[in-house]
């Protein structure tokens, strides 16, 4: 079982990395995302499910229920940019357990540049240094080559497979606990570029 979040003053904190600003994501960015989803580079990783509006509005709810969800995440030097992708961690059931999940999600314009490995390393930094968990779980598209390098990098491990979707392929779980965070190098793994 997952325990309350007892410090959210530890993810207010959190702001962003050397490269992104990491915050909760607002109605104006429900374009930002429904362009994300509708990139065909993307569409080959998104299992059907909610809508964008839907989805982000549960990101939205998460952050009210539990101070925690997935950010909205922009460039640092260039804001007007606005969201580039969206990710985070987030009390999701997985499998039928509560966990805390990892996802990441970045318009493709955007891939390849390492932003979802800092973005990744800022949220397992949160999630064992600032919330103490004892694990953090993600769950992918099996076809997913590129995510799953930047989970590994990360120090994420593939652990089985969870039927999360009728219809479709079972989604690949990874997780990392609190032991293996101690022990993997905690430096941002250098890019690597799409499709290598």
């Amino acid at each position: 079982m997952l325990s309350p979040l007892s410090t959210p003053t530890v993810v207010e904190r959190l702001t962003g990395t050397s490269r992104l600003v990491l915050r909760p994501p607002e109605a104006a960015d429900a374009r930002a995302f429904r362009e994300l989803l509708s990139d065909p580079a993307n569409r080959r990783f998104e299992p059907g499910g909610r809508e964008a509006s839907e989805r982000l509005e549960h990101w939205r709810m998460l952050w009210t229920r539990d101070g925690l969800g997935p950010w909205a995440v922009g460039l640092r030097e260039q804001p007007a940019l606005g969201a580039i992708g969206f990710g985070g961690l987030s009390r999701e059931r997985i499998g039928g357990v509560m966990a805390l999940q990892l996802e990441f999600h970045f318009l493709s314009d955007f891939w390849g540049r390492g932003y979802a490995a800092e973005m990744s390393l800022a949220a397992l930094a949160l999630a064992f240094d600032g919330l103490h968990v004892t694990a953090v779980q993600a769950l992918l598209a099996p076809g997913n080559t590129a995510a799953r390098k930047t989970l590994e990098r990360v120090g994420l491990r593939l652990t089985g497979s969870v039927a999360d979707h009728p219809g479709e392929a079972a989604s690949l779980l990874y997780e990392i606990n609190a032991a293996q965070y101690a022990a993997h190098p905690h430096k941002q793994p250098e890019a690597t570029p799409f499709g290598a």
